[in-house]
């Protein structure tokens, strides 16, 4: 029976930014438990955008801070950190848009970050291939970006893998935690290991499971989420049409579109691999076309559909529910935060505390009472 510090049950984004920022600052020893492989699942079938743009005072720092921290993890890696820098519109289609988009304004450049209003007639001049004629403007920021999952994924595993004091166990699921004391067991099918610390960082798939093994309540659910790239599409500025749950991104020598259904319900399947939503796709196309022209009658070079995690306010989990349980989600955007939750996560480990943002927006405890914030840029997820 192995005997660690810390152990974290998940090795995607969020479990493994975890354990990289815990080694930073010196932690003792920690497993990683993954039931198939580090960085599967839904970090590798995500979208990878990183916008600092968010709905909330917490959105836009976990924003923030997840930019710099890619960046900073290729330099320290001596890679690339797979973040391309593209500027990123996020798209007003009504007055009720306009006038909560012009508060997030002033919230986000009160927070640290630039970002400015853009109305019609300018965003013409600016992005000209953007159809601006049922627009009354955007938000926008210069240093928003996307990353590439795949590179970030081999990133995070190679820096969490290389520290002497990270274990990392693939194929290892989690059957059962018995807790004892101040001590857990956790049975997998590798073995079993103690630790006086156990983070659930399971994601999509994961988390409520574990939590129940604990008997805490851990509201994350999946749900579809359907992605299409688009072979030949020049340079473009990445867009969002919040109205409509869609955005749009370059990937490689074309487009990347990601679209949600606001009747998606969540998945209760425990299958990564999920079925297409052709009918969905064919019914919002003229959508995403008349807003962008360059995608019409484009071909479609690869397709997936994807499960993302989601809270029913579409914001993090960063808690200790119990003493010494501790659970990580990212409420939909655990490529986009992913960074900055394993830093924060780290905080309250090692301190106790975590610092810079509203409690009422990161603790469990908050889903017991009436919902007071939520992040208002977030795609349609399920409420429930």
């Amino acid at each position: 029976m192995a005997t660690y510090d810390l152990i974290i049950i998940g090795a995607g984004n969020l479990g493994l930014w975890t354990a990289h920022q815990l080694a930073q600052r010196g932690f003792g020893r920690i497993a990683v438990c993954e039931r198939t492989w580090a960085g599967f699942g839904a970090t590798t079938r995500s979208a990878g955008v990183v916008r600092q743009q968010g709905g909330s005072e917490t959105a836009i720092k976990l924003g923030i801070w997840s930019r710099e921290r890619y960046i900073s993890l290729g330099a320290e890696l001596g890679l690339d950190s797979g973040f391309t820098e593209t500027g990123y519109y996020v798209l007003a289609e009504s007055e009720e848009e306009k006038a909560a988009f012009l508060d997030l304004v002033t919230l986000r450049r009160a927070c640290g970050m630039e970002n400015e209003w853009v109305d019609a007639a300018e965003g013409r001049k600016r992005f000209p291939g953007l159809d601006w004629e049922n627009l009354l403007g955007a938000t926008y920021t210069a240093n928003d970006g996307y990353v590439h999952p795949p590179i970030v994924a081999r990133n995070i595993t190679f820096a969490a893998a290389r520290q002497p004091t990270i274990d990392i166990f693939e194929q290892c699921t989690v059957e059962a935690i018995e807790r004892s004391g101040s001590a857990f067991t956790v049975r997998t099918t590798r073995g079993t290991f103690t630790s006086d610390r156990v983070l659930d960082a399971g994601g999509p798939r994961g988390a409520r499971r574990i939590g129940a093994m604990v008997g805490v309540e851990v509201p994350v659910s999946a749900a579809r989420h359907l992605v299409v790239t688009y072979p030949d599409v020049p340079p473009f500025p990445m867009f969002f049409a919040l109205a409509k749950g869609i955005y749009v991104r370059p990937e490689e020598q074309g487009a990347l579109l990601g679209l949600s259904n606001p009747y998606e319900r969540a998945d209760p399947s425990d299958r990564y691999q999920l079925d297409f939503d052709w009918d969905y796709f064919a019914q919002m196309r003229p959508a995403w076309e008349s807003v962008f022209p360059a995608l019409a009658a484009q071909r479609v070079s690869r397709s997936w559909a994807g499960s993302i995690d989601y809270t029913p306010d579409h914001l993090p989990i960063i808690d200790q529910p119990l003493p010494g349980f501790y659970v990580l989600a990212a409420g939909g955007h655990g490529m986009m935060w992913g960074p900055a939750l394993g830093m924060k996560m780290a905080e309250l480990i090692v301190e106790g505390v975590v610092r810079d943002l509203p409690e009422d927006e990161i603790t469990l405890d908050r889903f017991a009472k009436p919902r007071v914030h939520k992040d208002a840029i977030a795609l349609p997820f399920p409420t429930t």
